[in-house]
């Protein structure tokens, strides 16, 4: 497969991987009973951003460079491709994995602001979900994709330059009105 062709699948596999990270960070991570004796029992949500506020961050910055992607040039391209990188190694190493104290520690606070709280003896079982690890595996596969954009990037095709700004043009010298009504009667623009 040429690198041309490598363009779009990978525009659009860098999009997923960090529409992943942030879907995968408004799910509930874990859940804890809280069972005070004598009242009633609640149970209790974590989300992975209730967990770590900077995942869902880091899951946009990284759908941002995908669309960056498309308007950079090949220089651009390769430090956007580094930034995905970089980016992606700050999330797999910030993710609170199941059991790690990060998500312990969300884990009581949530428990902690239930009404049913009175106590650490009220606190009950807890169960973790496996969105740590999708989001661990979308970091992943966004430290890769940012690997071949550093490496294919000059060779994808840009933008035009269609709609840039155009060129400064030569100081026309200043003409009187009468140099300008013989530009029109020979068919001349005089403000062009």
């Amino acid at each position: 497969m040429t690198p041309r062709r490598l363009y779009a699948p990978v525009v659009l596999a860098t999009l997923a991987a960090g529409g992943a990270v942030f879907l995968a960070a408004g799910r509930t991570w874990a859940e804890i009973d809280v069972e005070p004796e004598g009242l009633a029992s609640a149970t209790v949500l974590v989300t992975g951003s209730d967990a770590q506020p900077l995942v869902p961050a880091l899951g946009v910055v990284i759908v941002t460079s995908a669309l960056a992607i498309l308007a950079a040039g090949p220089r651009l391209r390769r430090v956007v491709g580094a930034l995905t990188m970089v980016v992606a190694v700050v999330g797999v190493v910030v993710v609170p994995r199941s059991g790690s104290g990060t998500l312990d520690r969300a884990i009581t606070s949530a428990a902690e602001k239930s009404p049913a709280y009175t106590g650490p003896d009220a606190l009950g079982s807890v169960s973790h979900t496996p969105w740590d690890l999708l989001t661990i595996a979308a970091f992943v596969l966004a430290f890769l994709l940012g690997a071949l954009i550093l490496r294919l990037a000059p060779q994808w095709p840009t933008m035009s330059s269609r709609y840039d700004a155009p060129t400064s043009r030569p100081a026309k010298d200043d003409a009187t009105g009468s140099d300008m009504w013989k530009a029109m009667d020979r068919g001349d623009d005089p403000t062009a």
